[in-house]
């Protein structure tokens, strides 16, 4: 990914000043409050223009580096400003957040509890409170409110959607009703701020407004629930099996005396305080112990205590991963959104990884950031040790959920049945397929209720919260493994995590920034905020969600006509789908070929740049170019520098030169070969073997003639006689890379019956043993993401073109756009961290995970190497010299990380500061000594493995 546009003047390691959320002031007008949407460093490419008939977001333009997309609290107003002319007004987090001091330090910590302050004004007469209110004595204005939670008869539910009843009050006090849905009428809101002319509906349930009405400055000044839809979770836990028959879910729709028999648990601190929040105090005396001055309505009948949040402050308790805790201002942190995959805090419960598949259950004791080492409690022996980062699986998307976290939602039980330290979910998690059907249910109701039914008069829910004893959140997790639960009425119970359950959140629509939608937006091009997990070859799961992630614009890819959009689906392979015509002739087919044939392929960049030994990024694959139909270019001739001939010496850490023999002309060394029979552990082995077509077989030969002619020489090809349709590739990692000498294995398969119109299937063959993935793009579950392959929505010109990609394209791909010198600059949101301080830190981390997992790599291949590759994994590693080499390097970087971590006069900081200006010929800084404890294993196997070779 090319390096972002920025703003003149910005130093080369610039870091983002505000965050998503945030809610900042102007420099020249102390007055302005605006709310962070969009910051540079979270974009991950360009955004599409929106769809034909929408307008235009003025915060839909990429973002250069420095600026920011922020929108006006008070008027919704959406502008791009320089960060530079922005101050930080207010910044809020939730428990179970992390954060850092700064971005650039390394130490994080997480959010176990907050004590937040608000400032408030009286929502009508504006009078403002003289001094700061904790915001624990507050409750909400609203009587029931969109996501609150809901218990009745031993269910517990979240309210999905709320159909009121204002009052506004014109001229003189007199007053009239109006009704809405969506949670638009509160208190202190004119008529046309909660009901603008132009909205879809206005005046739908009533047509008229009286004489004396001025909706521009009538105000709203009572507001009562009529319908509630709710979305039942889940059920008490705690009942016996044999009890639960015997309470159905409840119904969903509530109005009428119905209501006083639910039980409404207030929402209001599950989420960071907004500007203009309306707040109750919880009881009288509270209110007037700091001068709330109610005021009088609808001729006196009406008593208004409602107040408005018009600023906050919090301070937080933080647990570092050191175990120490600390208090501090909110505004003083920044939120750590890059966790690495390993990133653990103390009380937290985990898998740790040994050797093959040995899985032992643990709880965190502290971890240490610098030298990426844990202490560890032992479940099953309630022992500890001291384990590398690198052999903890912490859990989460994609993976078990082990224990639970602060903040989160636990229903609590005997026993959840599952295995030490999973935690198993219960809940409804995403709304209905069909959400039509309850609007259009809540508008019948509302209908009803606007033909004056009795049945809809407002009685407020009368349920006890301090009577639920089955739920609550998570306060406290212990060193021991406990965590401590605070049930509503403020009990708190320490419990195994045996014990809990953890309650799914309902998703429902998509969550509003809190300042209202824009004139016309389209929901589902609404982003959900954060970076992503998925590298900048990849469209995949949002970091640190559940399961689900929100349409965004990069669902979207623009059709081949203009003006016409078509969604990307990609099926669980990975292969994008490409429409082929019914229609289309066997001579039409024969016609999809390479424009340039076969040795002429447009390639040599790509392969200059996979051979390359130092190269820090390799630009995407340039098309052929179809004006090339002669003067072939010759295949490139393998440099003294390439990661497969190295002819010349290998520089090591120390300086020496290791001269390693050249695989040039090697006969044992055959880059393209043709096997008789093809693998059964060919991942694609069980495909149907389909009679190909003629446009395929002739296709195939031209790609096989490429192949043929034009390989690097750490690349092999194998097919199958047999089987046309498969073939294997094994790629040696480039030197100057973290995956110097390593062997990476594909497993292709070209469908007969849609090659070369689709694109191929490629599978990755990942030996990480669950420790994660050793390269953005390359999953462990196989999946290999790059445009060329369809699995990766990225630029149109570097997706698969029939007449223009090829196999070798492919390949070149993996070897030069996948395996580079610094792979976490691969993810979208940290491309645009190369060069900062904290793009450095961060990515020698992740080499330094690339080096030690691909070390692994070479274990697996000559324990069980890859079916029809064995002589050449032999070859290579054992005859050549290679795993002598891997061993050799390895040694020096274990030597030097040791006497680095030895030099007591060399503190944290200077070390992290030296490594993450130290890249070398090695692409790698100084080891830390979690790398070293996981490396040692492996390398003490591979000189095992050497010295048996030897005596054979």
């Amino acid at each position: 990914m090319p390096a972002p546009a920025s703003l003149p003047g910005l130093p080369d390691d610039y870091t983002p000043q505000f965050f998503n959320g945030d809610v900042v002031t102007k420099l020249m007008d102390s007055h302005y409050r605006g709310k962070v949407l969009r910051c540079w460093s979270d974009e991950e490419g360009n955004i599409p223009p929106p769809p034909p008939g929408l307008p235009e977001d003025p915060l839909e333009r990429p973002l250069k580096r420095g600026e920011v997309g922020i929108s006006d609290v008070l008027t919704g107003t959406r502008v791009i400003v320089p960060e530079s002319s922005l101050l930080l007004y207010q910044r809020e987090f939730l428990k179970g957040d992390v954060v850092k001091r700064s971005l650039v330090a390394v130490e994080s910590a997480v959010i176990v509890d907050i004590k937040t302050e608000v400032q408030l004004e009286h929502i009508m007469s504006r009078e403002r409170l003289r001094s700061w209110v904790p915001f624990d004595k507050l409750r909400n204005g609203m009587a029931i409110e969109a996501r609150d939670k809901v218990i009745y008869d031993e269910w517990i539910g979240t309210v999905e959607e709320v159909f009121e009843d204002g009052l506004a009050e014109g001229r003189g006090g007199q007053c009239y009703r109006i009704a809405e849905m969506g949670g638009l009428l509160e208190p202190g809101r004119t008529v046309d701020e909660v009901l603008p002319k132009d909205a879809p509906g206005y005046n739908s349930s009533y047509p008229r407004f009286p004489p004396f009405a001025d909706p521009s400055t009538d105000r709203i000044v009572d507001v009562r629930p009529v319908v509630v839809y709710i979305t039942w979770n889940a059920i008490n836990q705690e009942l016996p099996i044999s009890e639960q028959d015997s309470h159905p879910e409840p119904k969903k729709f509530w109005y009428g005396a119905d209501l006083k028999k639910l039980t409404i648990l207030d929402q209001t601190h599950a989420s960071p305080v907004q500007l203009g929040t309306a707040v109750r105090f919880r009881s009288e005396d509270e209110a007037k112990s700091f001068g709330v001055k109610t005021t009088r309505h609808a001729m006196g009948l009406i008593k208004m205590d409602t107040l408005k949040v018009i600023e906050s402050r919090s301070r937080v308790r933080l647990r570092w991963q050191d175990g120490t805790e600390t208090e501090d201002w909110a505004k003083e942190l920044v939120p750590y959104h890059n966790i690495d995959d390993y990133e653990t805090w103390p009380g937290e419960h985990l898998v740790w990884r040994g050797d093959g598949d040995e899985r032992r259950p643990a709880v965190v004791q502290s971890f240490n950031p610098h030298q990426r080492v844990a202490e560890l409690l032992f479940m099953d022996t309630k022992e500890k040790g001291t384990v590398s980062v690198l052999e903890l699986d912490p859990g989460g998307v994609g993976k078990a959920n082990y224990g639970v976290g602060f903040g989160q939602q636990v229903l609590l039980c005997p026993d959840n049945g599952a295995d030490l330290p999973e935690v198993p979910a219960l809940g409804q998690f995403e709304p209905p397929i069909d959400n039509m059907w309850w609007r259009n249910e809540l508008a019948k109701l509302a209908e009803q209720y606007a033909d004056g039914s009795d049945e809809f008069d407002y009685v407020p829910p009368a349920g006890d919260p301090s009577a639920i004893k089955w739920w609550g959140e998570v306060i406290q997790l212990h060193l021991d493994g406990t965590v401590t639960v605070k049930l509503p009425g403020g009990e708190e119970r320490r419990v195994d995590i045996k014990n809990v359950v953890l309650l799914n959140e309902p998703m429902g629509e998509p969550m509003d920034d809190g300042l209202g939608p824009v004139e016309g937006e389209d929901m589902d091009f609404v982003d959900d905020g954060y970076g992503s997990e998925a590298s900048w070859e990849t469209m995949s799961e949002g970091h640190g969600g559940q399961a689900h992630t929100p349409r965004s614009q990069e669902d979207w890819t623009h059709g081949s006509e203009e003006g016409d959009w078509e969604m990307r689906d990609d099926d669980e392979s990975g292969a994008q789908d490409v429409e082929v015509s019914d229609d289309m002739s066997a001579q039409d087919a024969e016609e999809v070929e390479p424009m340039v044939s076969e040795p002429e392929i447009q390639v040599a960049a790509m392969v200059d740049a996979a051979l390359s030994p130092v190269a820090p990024r390799v630009a995407p694959p340039v098309a052929p170019n179809p004006s090339v139909t002669s003067a072939p270019a010759p295949a490139p001739a393998p440099t003294p520098a390439s990661p497969s001939a190295e002819a010349g010496p290998s520089t090591a850490p120390n300086g020496h030169a290791t001269p390693l023999p050249s695989l040039e002309d090697d006969e044992d060394w055959q880059r393209f070969e043709m096997l008789e029979e093809a693998p059964e552990d060919h991942r694609f082995f069980k495909e149907p073997a389909a009679a190909p077509s003629k446009a395929f077989n002739t296709r195939l030969q031209k790609e096989h003639r490429a192949l043929m002619s034009s390989l690097p020489e750490n690349i092999l090809v194998r097919t199958y006689e047999d089987r046309m349709d498969l073939i294997r590739v094994l790629i040696i990692g480039p030197e100057g890379t973290p995956y110097n000498n390593a062997p990476f294995v594909f497993d292709v398969y070209l469908n007969p019956n849609k090659f070369p119109f689709e694109p191929p299937l490629v599978h990755f063959h990942s030996h990480t043993n669950g420790l994660g993935r050793c390269n953005p793009n390359l999953y462990e579950d196989g999946k290999v993401c790059l445009s060329v392959l369809g699995t990766w929505s990225g630029d149109k010109s570097e997706s698969w073109n029939p007449t223009k990609s090829s196999l070798l394209q492919v390949f070149v791909s993996i070897s030069g756009l996948v395996l580079v010198r610094s792979p976490y600059h691969c993810e979208p949101a940290f491309a645009k961290l190369e060069g900062t301080r904290e793009g450095k830190v961060n990515s020698r981390l992740y080499s330094e995970k690339a080096y030690v997992l691909s070390r692994s790599f070479v274990r697996t291949a000559l324990d069980r190497p890859p079916t029809g590759l064995e002589k050449e994994i032999k070859h290579f590693y054992l005859q050549k010299g290679r795993l002598q080499s891997v061993i050799d390097h390895a040694r020096r970087l274990m030597d030097k990380g040791e006497a680095d971590a030895a030099d007591l006069s060399v503190g944290g900081d200077k070390i992290e500061e030296e490594n993450a200006e130290m890249w070398n010929a090695d692409a790698m800084g100084s080891l830390t000594m979690g790398a070293i404890l996981t490396l040692k294993r492996t390398i003490t196997a591979l000189e095992k493995k050497l010295a048996e070779s030897r005596q054979a």
